[in-house]
């Protein structure tokens, strides 16, 4: 039986096509975007997997942005952010270079926006951001969201982690976050380092570099080397208690 956010998604893809925003599934369903990182990934993941189920036709009614990021996301993760061309994401698209350019005015302009479709950025800032600050909240919540993100990803999350000192210098350029989600979480970090909840003689820096490093571990090396299946209530779990135990300050 479909869940509420396939039906709501099918709906939206047949009124509208694959453009649809995570906004209007949001009011679609009545969750909250959180809620939806949680339960599909990204919304270009639960598109393929419609697609897959038959439920709905993806190639017939793909509209330029889905088209165009779909071909970026294979060649991306062939060549690189850094090598590729226009004229590959075009060939990979089907469609023309001119018809492209009319789109993207140049590849940072269309790389710049496929990375902003990819990742849970703004639900994570949000719990970062929150007036009410739980540590063992909101980081299982930012958790939750990056094994999901990082499952669904591993394709460009391998490209980004193994990136040269240049490339990730140029994927920093097409974020243009004046303060990337990354630097928020070191921030979030400091917080409770002065609050006298976390140790401080490890920095904050550090400590957001060890869940990171958690996270790729538990959502793409676990999977893709040990045959261990993702579970996200279990390995949330097993990654907050981790951390938390290496990260607090000592009674």
């Amino acid at each position: 039986m479909q869940d509420d956010i396939e039906q709501a998604a099918i709906g939206l893809f047949n009124e509208i096509g694959g453009g649809f925003t995570l906004d209007q599934l949001q009011a679609r369903t009545g969750l909250s975007r959180a809620t939806l990182y949680r339960r599909i990934g990204s919304k270009d993941a639960l598109l393929n997997r419609l697609s897959d189920e038959n439920l709905i036709r993806l190639d017939d009614s793909l509209d330029m942005d889905v088209r165009v990021f779909a071909a970026a996301r294979k060649v991306v993760g062939e060549y690189g952010f850094l090598a590729c061309t226009m004229e590959q994401i075009a060939k990979e698209a089907g469609i023309g270079i001119a018809t492209l350019y009319r789109h993207f005015k140049d590849k940072e302009s269309l790389l710049g926006r496929f990375v902003a479709e990819m990742g849970p950025k703004l639900v994570i800032r949000q719990t970062l951001e929150s007036r009410d600050p739980d540590l063992e909240r909101d980081l299982k919540q930012i958790i939750e969201i990056g094994l999901r993100f990082g499952h669904h990803n591993q394709d460009i999350a391998k490209i980004i982690f193994s990136m040269k000192p240049a490339e990730r210098k140029y994927l920093a350029a097409l974020r243009r976050d004046s303060v990337s989600t990354f630097s928020r979480l070191i921030q979030y970090l400091e917080k409770h380092q002065r609050d006298g909840v976390l140790r401080r003689d490890v920095s904050a820096e550090d400590l957001a570099m060890n869940l990171n490093g958690l996270l790729v571990q538990y959502s793409a090396f676990g999977p893709a080397y040990l045959d261990r299946p993702l579970d996200i209530e279990r390995d949330t779990d097993a990654i907050l208690k981790m951390f938390l135990q290496s990260a607090r300050r000592a009674p």
